[in-house]
């Protein structure tokens, strides 16, 4: 999983997948209570409307374990204010779950590490 400014990409060995164009970044706080929130647009479907009229909000933290994971997901409709929330099978939560491939800082102790 790859974060940038201008996209949200899924990285393989050999290629790479765009997962959410244009996220804007909320850091909503850091260090081990890390959290940010992620706006995106909705993807345009070849034939629907023009704008799509509603955004996505991720919310990712910390977990316990050092992982990241998103603790929200919701689509909220620009027009009337309404959110919707996938509870179960959600393919951006299944995506987003992230855990540190190896030895990482979030996971273990930095003493004794050259």
């Amino acid at each position: 999983m790859r974060f940038e400014a201008d996209e949200i990409q899924l990285v393989y060995e050999d290629e790479t997948q765009t997962l959410f164009d244009h996220p804007r970044y909320k850091l909503e706080s850091g260090g081990e209570t890390f959290r940010v929130r992620i706006i995106y647009q909705l993807p345009q479907v070849t034939g629907g409307a023009r704008v799509a009229g509603a955004h996505g909000v991720l919310v990712l933290a910390r977990q316990p374990d050092g992982s990241l994971a998103p603790l929200t997901h919701s689509i909220i409709d620009g027009r009337t204010g309404s959110a919707r929330m996938r509870i179960a099978d959600d393919p951006a939560v299944q995506a987003l779950t992230l855990a540190p491939c190896g030895a990482h800082p979030w996971r273990e102790d930095l003493r004794g590490r050259a």
